[in-house]
């Protein structure tokens, strides 16, 4: 009875990650990462629930090969979890400074094609726009380059959305060159007084871990304000800041 129960979960799992993809692609531009992520995952978990039909052949392996999957899929999930629990935890403890930093960053997060925020991006500068009104000398940098499919630099069309709110255009800095996290800060820190080593920045709660990061191996000691995570995405953007994670903890120098 519990075998049919486990098996009938796993399925109705399976299916609800494969719903999530088709769901969710209604609402983002392309296909990336974290859109793909719960209908592969949906659709192994599927393979797991017919497990009695394939299983047998299974057993057939040799012990030692089998073995080593297990061990190598137990690893898995324990990195999978420390590492999530490290990016939940970034986006909830971040530390503050004692003093206001004079620059605060806003990371880019994708524009439509009609040169609107997405949901995710327009929560980083909802976020902003609060940061600026509570500190008024504070100067933004707005950093993110132009994507395949944005109609503009990400950079360009964040400061015309600060702008319309009423942000003074005075106080905004425009970096629109970068492709990535590790490029946003690297460019952006071009455009800062060399003085300045401390700055702050907004991105969303899922990002603040690894954004930290990549802003120490600029040479910044960078205080995260996080904004939320649209909830249609929240699944999605965690799932892939984990491999994004990895990616930057190798590559990003």
């Amino acid at each position: 009875m519990n075998k049919i129960k486990t098996r009938h979960i796993l399925f109705v799992i399976g299916v609800m990650g494969i719903i999530d993809t088709l769901v969710i692609r209604l609402f983002v531009q392309g296909m990336d990462l974290g859109t793909i992520l719960p209908a592969v995952i949906g659709i192994v978990l599927i393979i797991f629930s017919f497990k009695s039909s394939w299983g047998k052949y299974v057993n057939k392996l040799n012990p030692v090969f089998f073995r080593f999957v297990y061990w190598m899929f137990l690893l898995s999930i324990t990195v999978f979890i420390i590492a999530e629990g490290c990016i939940i935890l970034g986006g909830v403890y971040s530390p503050k400074p004692e003093n206001k930093p004079e620059y605060v960053l806003v990371l880019g997060a994708g524009i439509k094609e009609d040169g609107t925020p997405t949901l995710t991006l327009l929560n980083r500068l909802e976020k902003c726009i609060d940061y600026a009104c509570e500190n008024p000398e504070v100067k933004i940098i707005v950093s993110g380059g132009q994507g395949r499919n944005e109609p503009e630099p990400e950079g360009q069309a964040m400061a015309k959305y600060l702008v319309a709110r009423g942000i003074d255009p005075e106080r905004i800095i425009i970096e629109d060159r970068s492709t990535s996290t590790m490029e946003n800060f690297k460019f952006s820190k071009l455009l800062i007084e060399e003085d300045v080593k401390e700055v702050a920045f907004i991105t969303n709660d899922f990002h603040v871990f690894r954004s930290t990061i990549l802003a120490r191996r600029n040479g910044l000691v960078a205080y995260g304000y996080p904004a939320s995570t649209p909830g249609i995405v929240l699944i999605n953007s965690y799932l892939r800041e984990f491999f994004a994670l990895f990616k930057s903890l190798i590559f990003d120098f």
